[in-house]
């Protein structure tokens, strides 16, 4: 998988805007390289509403060259065809997906030295380390690792990874320093002002 897929990477549901479509073609155009679309949390679609969405999210990523991958449903990568799935440590595991991913991206996330030893890594395409520093993004991510263990983690793999975690303008240079070849960033453009300004700074 080329890592510059992962240079700027954002993960969001179909709630994390106020215009979810307009605002995630405005982050697109403006330089976002890949797209999770993670529906899990409050007012968030199901069934034929978010594969409807989902279709809609794709077409926006392909007119962008953005790379489309699932959160964690299987069922839903399949049916729109998505360039991927990501999986946590609590969900499948990746020698389980079915083999219509074999050719796909498979993400797998990592929060320490341990886990990543203990994870098959065959089938993994990259890997999400983190949280690096705080969040409130997601109510599961657990204490912050630091960016001493993002660097160990990294050290440890010839796989691409992404920090994730808290990744701010100010502070995402700090995660690239320190083996991560991108940033996952979930409220530094979902709770922007000015979203093209804030992707614009994150790929400064």
């Amino acid at each position: 998988m080329n890592k510059n897929i992962l240079r700027l990477y954002l993960i969001a549901s179909s709630s994390s805007f106020n215009n979810p479509l307009k605002d995630l073609e405005t982050a697109f155009k403006h330089g976002v390289t890949c797209f999770q679309l993670r529906e899990k949390g409050e007012n968030i679609k199901t069934g034929q509403d978010l594969e409807d969405f989902a279709f809609k999210v794709k077409a926006i990523c392909q007119k962008y060259g953005v790379i489309l991958i699932i959160n964690d449903d299987v069922y839903l990568a399949e049916r729109i065809e998505a360039d991927g799935i990501h999986i946590g440590q609590s969900d499948m595991k990746p020698d389980d997906l079915p083999a219509y991913f074999n050719d796909k991206i498979v993400g797998l996330s990592v929060g320490n030295i341990k886990e990543l030893e203990s994870s098959n890594l065959d089938r993994v395409s990259y890997i999400g380390v983190g949280p690096v520093y705080a969040t409130k993004s997601k109510n599961d991510a657990g204490d912050a690792i630091g960016i001493d263990v993002l660097k160990q983690v990294t050290e440890r793999t010839q796989l691409p990874a992404a920090a994730i975690g808290g990744i701010t303008e100010d502070n995402y240079k700090l995660c690239l320093d320190n083996g991560a070849d991108g940033i996952c960033v979930i409220s530094a453009i979902t709770q922007s002002a000015d979203i093209e300004q804030s992707v614009t700074a994150l790929l400064q």
